[in-house]
């Protein structure tokens, strides 16, 4: 935001402090600063002259000589190639000497006639030509009539000023207005502020010819004022202007640059309409009709929805409330009565109606960040007494006012404890020194005990709610630098991460060792994305919490599953021609007991990856593209078991997770607990989230957590050998590979005990050489014995056991 250093200067006693020194002390105190800029820089030498008369240049088609009168004895003759210079004009003119932005101005021939300085357009003299009008920016820029002969024009245009560009944080609102700023900076300098609050206008007797209705609970208050407008033909004064200019605001007509003006001084956004287009000469403030419509300003129709509020008449919407008025309404050449509007809307409702129409402009921006309601009568009061002061318009019968007394801004009281906040701040401030801060901010101060207060604060300070918020005051008023720095006393701890912290640390580490990429996805859902998960219509993971107010139409709820998220990121890469990628996020997901919520939801802690597409640069052999397969994903799976320890007692089993493809799936159970499940997307569900073949992981971190012992045991190295034994057998397709490790591990452990290491499924082969319904497992067992070396006929006796067993109950043989 900019910020005119002369106009602030007239609000606040500013004597003694320059535009750095106030940069300073604002950053300090928490309004930062960004910016300490002159208006021009290097201008000086610039007066007012009047073109006395102008002639066509004797030898230059384009050129003109023009004498000048700038308040000197005799006149300038300066030649000018301005297309729209005549006799008569009042300009800004450069003396010889002159330092303008462009360079300094020396006396010259041109084509045999000397130029005693220069006429100057707007941009010559620094001007901010991007918020002039188009005619103001073209030829030389014309001065008022009324503009002193001889002038310092850099004073009159207020080319010296300095602005302060300003980085305000969202939650003071109160800064966006010279008024806040003088109460601000009153403050932090200990200031006379001479800003006037009560605003001193005519009263004008009979009845107003318009009449409010407040229908709507969405605005607290709305009050109108009806004007005649006595003479149109005017520009607003340049003082004005120039004020506009330096803020950033682009200068119109008398009228707007009138609310404009009033805006930048109060905060208040204010609207005028035609009354004349007003139907009844009544306003109705309401919210807008399912699929109403409106053609704003912009010359745009625009569809509002239910929570949208609207200025209306009787029969049709005027305005959107807080963001654009209706082009039904709009002030023309031709308009001779007016009605102004000053009110207080709902933040929320204006800042959703400005994204959902896709408009934004300074007043929107101030109602949704929240105004003061206590401004509101003030800055229309303001506004009549310019508007009347210039000469353009005279007001008719008094303000109409209505209020939503229920909703209206109450006076917010927080209580605060001297010792509190002395505590927190590492302070020695005394009680009187901050009752003086809070009376520095224009809080009331009430003390119930001599520590113990309640402090009344004052309605444009929204930002204050809790005492928190009062002690932020008392340091960054008081100033941060100016409290001591002190060494840490007491005990102090090295920090550790706890368990689930650490078990967190471990699959961060491991998943990302393995080549996968952690994304971070929103929290935010919406029902209709669990129909890709194929579930059950009465599933509890359909019931979920909804947004009170959502960011989008897209995200209204909170997440019961991480896969949609998961699914939007690789479908979002795979549009974009991305072949392929693991990707896997830690998060939570949102489960409540019941809906309308009564108590806290479970919040459960998840790692979910996905793998989707090609494999990266992998090829194989016969020069096919490899795609991702159940046992990449299971390795991964039995990796991160065993860095956790959990491998040696884990289980896999069938899942029933219906976003799976039956038979290409596995629950993953520890100590007769589910702690997770993996495996291949049902086509439906792949189908749905456009992925093609794709796997998908998710384990519940809280449950592992709870199984996991993060103590070193260290397994000294084995002192006899293993033995190996690949075994490769035939078996129907319906029969699971863990069955046929399952009877394995126990026919082994029957006929040698503890002998049976590892043993783990290396391949699944269906195809060629294999008969139809049957498929091929290949498994590798390793034996060992703690006391000895084991003898070839032991193990073979073991693998022959194995061999039984797997035949007499899945008819399975060795694969030949």
């Amino acid at each position: 935001m900019r910020l005119s250093y002369q106009w602030l200067e007239e609000v606040v006693d500013l004597e003694g402090v320059s535009p750095e020194e106030l940069a300073e002390k604002l950053t300090n105190a928490g309004i930062a600063v960004d910016a300490v800029e002159p208006r021009v820089s290097e201008i000086k030498g610039l007066v007012v002259g009047l073109v006395v008369d102008c002639a066509p240049h004797p030898d230059a088609d384009r050129l003109n000589v023009c004498r000048v009168d700038v308040g000197q004895e005799e006149l300038l003759t300066i030649v000018c190639g301005a297309p729209n210079v005549a006799a008569g004009q009042r300009v800004p003119t450069a003396l010889v000497g002159a330092k303008l932005p462009g360079g300094k101005i020396k006396k010259a021939k041109l084509r045999g006639i000397a130029s005693e300085g220069m006429l100057c357009s707007a941009e010559e003299i620094g001007l901010e030509i991007k918020w002039l009008p188009k005619e103001q920016t073209t030829g030389l820029y014309i001065l008022p009539e009324d503009a002193e002969i001889g002038a310092d024009a850099v004073k009159l245009l207020c080319l010296d000023d300095t602005i302060l560009e300003l980085d305000l944080t969202p939650n003071r609102a109160d800064c966006m207005s010279l008024r806040g700023l003088a109460y601000e900076v009153s403050a932090i300098l200990e200031r006379r502020v001479m800003f006037k609050e009560d605003v001193e206008v005519e009263q004008k007797p009979g009845p107003a010819p318009v009449t409010v209705e407040l229908t709507t609970a969405l605005c607290s208050r709305y009050d109108a004022l009806a004007m005649h407008l006595e003479d149109t033909s005017k520009s607003s004064p340049l003082w004005m202007q120039m004020r506009l200019l330096a803020m950033g605001v682009r200068p119109i007509s008398t009228v707007v640059d009138v609310t404009n003006y009033v805006m930048l001084e109060w905060g208040q956004p204010l609207h005028a309409f035609d009354l004349d287009e007003v139907h009844n000469q009544t306003i109705v403030v309401r919210q807008a009709r399912e699929n109403e419509q409106i053609v704003t300003l912009d010359g745009m129709t625009r569809e509002l929805t239910a929570d949208t509020i609207v200025i209306s008449d009787p029969d049709r919407a005027i305005g959107v409330a807080g963001v654009m008025g209706g082009e039904n309404s709009e002030i023309t050449d031709g308009t001779t009565e007016i009605v102004i509007e000053s009110a207080a809307f709902n933040a929320p409702s204006v800042r959703r109606a400005g994204q959902r129409l896709g408009l934004h402009s300074e007043a929107q921006q101030r109602f949704e960040k929240g105004i003061d309601s206590a401004a509101v009568r003030g800055a229309l009061l303001r506004t009549q007494q310019l508007l009347e002061q210039f000469g353009t318009a005279a007001a008719v019968g008094s303000v109409v006012s209505e209020l939503n007394t229920d909703r209206e801004n109450a006076s917010v009281s927080v209580g605060f404890s001297v010792d509190r906040c002395n505590q927190l701040l590492g302070t020695a401030i005394s009680a009187d020194d901050m009752e003086s801060i809070f009376r520095r901010l224009r809080f009331e101060v009430q003390r119930s005990t001599p520590t113990s207060w309640h402090v009344s604060i004052p309605s444009r300070r929204k930002d204050i709610g809790i005492e928190a918020d009062l002690i932020e005051e008392i340091g960054r008023i008081y100033g941060l630098d100016e409290i001591v720095s002190t060494l840490v006393q007491g005990a102090t701890t090295v920090g550790v991460r706890n368990k689930a912290q650490q078990v967190r640390r471990r699959v961060q580490r491991l998943l990302s060792g393995s080549g996968m990429s952690e994304v971070l996805t929103y929290t935010f859902s919406h029902p209709d994305k669990m129909d890709a998960l194929r579930l059950d219509e009465h599933s509890d993971l359909r019931r979920m919490i909804p947004l009170l107010r959502p960011i989008s139409e897209e995200r209204t709820v909170l997440r019961t599953h991480m896969l949609p998220g998961l699914a939007e990121v690789a479908a979002y890469n795979v549009a974009r021609h991305v072949l392929g990628g693991r990707i896997f996020e830690i998060g939570r997901v949102y489960r409540p007991l019941r809906l309308p919520l009564r108590e806290q939801p479970t919040e459960t802690m998840q790692w979910a990856g996905l793998w989707f597409g090609q494999k990266e640069g992998a090829n194989s052999s016969k020069g096919k593209v490899e795609h991702y397969d159940f046992f990449d994903v299971k390795g991964i799976v039995e990796a991160w078991l065993e860095d956790l320890g959990l491998l040696s007692v884990a289980a896999f089993q069938r899942g029933q997770s219906p976003w799976f493809h039956p038979g290409r799936n596995a629950e993953v159970v520890v100590e007769g607990m589910v702690v997770g499940s993996f495996g291949e997307l049902h086509p439906e569900t792949a189908g749905a989230f456009d992925l093609g073949t794709a796997l998908y992981a998710e384990f519940q971190l809280d449950v592992v957590v709870e199984k996991v012992s993060l103590d070193w045991n260290v397994t000294p190295l084995p002192k006899f050998p293993s033995s190996r034994r690949d075994l490769a057998v035939v078996v129907a397709q319906e029969v699971e590979a863990g069955e046929l490790l399952s009877a394995a591990s126990a026919a082994v452990e029957a006929v040698l005990p503890d002998t049976l290491e590892t043993y783990r499924v290396f391949d699944v082969y269906m195809g060629e050489h294999v008969p139809d319904g049957m498929k091929s497992v290949a498994m590798a067992f390793v034996f060992r014995a703690k006391d000895r070396t084991l003898t070839d006929e032991e193990v073979d006796e073991a693998v022959q056991s194995v061999l039984e067993v797997w035949n007499r109950e899945y008819h399975a043989h060795l694969r030949t």
